[in-house]
């Protein structure tokens, strides 16, 4: 679904608005109940083009923006960052929940410690996570886990 409206933004930024082609690429980034409540029933052809360029050019700064945030880089330091924004691995070994201070091994080889207080029991043996980047650190969210905890990388 996603690629569907990337498609079609960049066909829409692309494309040369007529007043039915503005009207259409409009109708399509915006519901006909938001446009009224919005007042975009009263605009012109040619500012409703203008509206609709205008969104293109704010999802498309907002899309660069979002793929520079995801690039992290590795500060020096034995113990530095993940090279990327998510990270996959699954936990070596079982996993009895959060405690406090709980050091998690991956199968990766990293190992990752909490830092954010949460006390959770939940049993598992090898359970999958993920861990992305969140506010100034890092969450990892275990498989089977509803609550993403904050940790930091030791190893």
């Amino acid at each position: 679904m996603f690629w569907k409206i990337r498609l079609f933004l960049i066909a829409v930024f692309f494309t040369t608005f007529s007043t039915a082609s503005a009207q259409t690429a409009l109708d399509q980034l915006v519901s006909a109940n938001r446009q009224k409540q919005l007042g975009f029933d009263k605009l012109s052809a040619q500012q409703r083009a203008e509206v609709a360029k205008l969104l293109l050019e704010v999802y498309q700064i907002g899309e660069q923006a979002g793929k520079k945030a995801a690039q992290i880089s590795k500060p020096s330091g034995a113990a530095g960052a993940p090279t990327s924004s998510v990270i996959e691995s699954q936990i070596d070994g079982q996993f009895d929940g959060w405690e406090g201070e709980t050091i998690v091994k991956l199968m990766n080889s990293q190992i990752w410690q909490q830092t954010e207080y949460h006390y959770h029991y939940h049993y598992a043996f090898m359970p999958k996570v993920l861990i992305y980047r969140s506010g100034g650190g890092y969450k990892m969210k275990v498989e089977g886990v509803e609550k993403a905890v904050g940790v930091e990388r030791m190893r």
